[in-house]
């Protein structure tokens, strides 16, 4: 969990990801998919962590 809120954090401070733009990325990590969007929502980012379906299992 924590990594994959550390990318997400990279990704906020190298502007890949913009809070003021629309941009939905998916980052997987230790067994979790995790789905972040900002939707253009003026400084907000939306996220939705879950466990990773076996078929996307990286080993």
């Amino acid at each position: 969990f924590p990594v994959l809120l550390k990318q997400l954090e990279l990704m906020l401070v190298s502007g890949e990801l913009n809070p003021h733009h629309q941009h939905c990325v998916t980052l997987y990590a230790k067994g979790l998919t995790c789905e972040a969007d900002s939707l253009g929502s003026c400084g907000y980012l939306y996220i939705a962590i879950y466990p990773t379906p076996d078929n996307r299992l990286i080993r």
